[in-house]
């Protein structure tokens, strides 16, 4: 059975975005990545029949952002996503929103939430499709 869907639950003034905009970091993981980044050992792997993924999981998508400049620009990402309100709060969001967009360098990017109460972020190309079903 499929989970209801959640609606988005909060708004923010423009001097709230800016102050949490300002907590937040991209972080990134493994699971996105294919060869070692600044977080160390990658674990996104090939499978059979030309997909990148892990065992038993679905298929990844796999994030190129792999230097520490890359980490940097993508804080930055997050940060300017928050600031011009592109991002989705959910009901059982805490302080951080769970979903974040950005267009950068003609590539639409989605931030994912993986730390609620600290703002990190982890992150993956999508293409604008995906983004419309997601942000609307």
């Amino acid at each position: 059975m499929k989970r209801p869907r959640q609606r988005p639950s909060r708004v923010l003034t423009v001097a709230q975005r800016h102050a949490l905009a300002a907590r937040v970091r991209y972080s990134g993981s493994e699971e996105h990545k294919e060869r070692r980044w600044w977080g160390g050992l990658p674990k996104a792997r090939q499978l059979p029949g030309g997909r990148v993924g892990r065992r038993n999981k679905q298929t990844t998508t796999v994030c190129p952002l792999t230097t520490e400049h890359d980490r940097d620009r993508a804080t930055q990402w997050v940060r300017n996503a928050i600031t011009q309100g592109q991002y989705r709060f959910y009901e059982s969001d805490q302080d951080f929103p769970k979903k974040v967009w950005y267009e950068a360098d003609g590539q639409t990017w989605i931030g994912y939430c993986v730390n609620r109460t600290t703002g990190d972020y982890k992150g993956w190309p999508i293409d604008d499709g995906e983004r419309r079903a997601i942000f609307g």
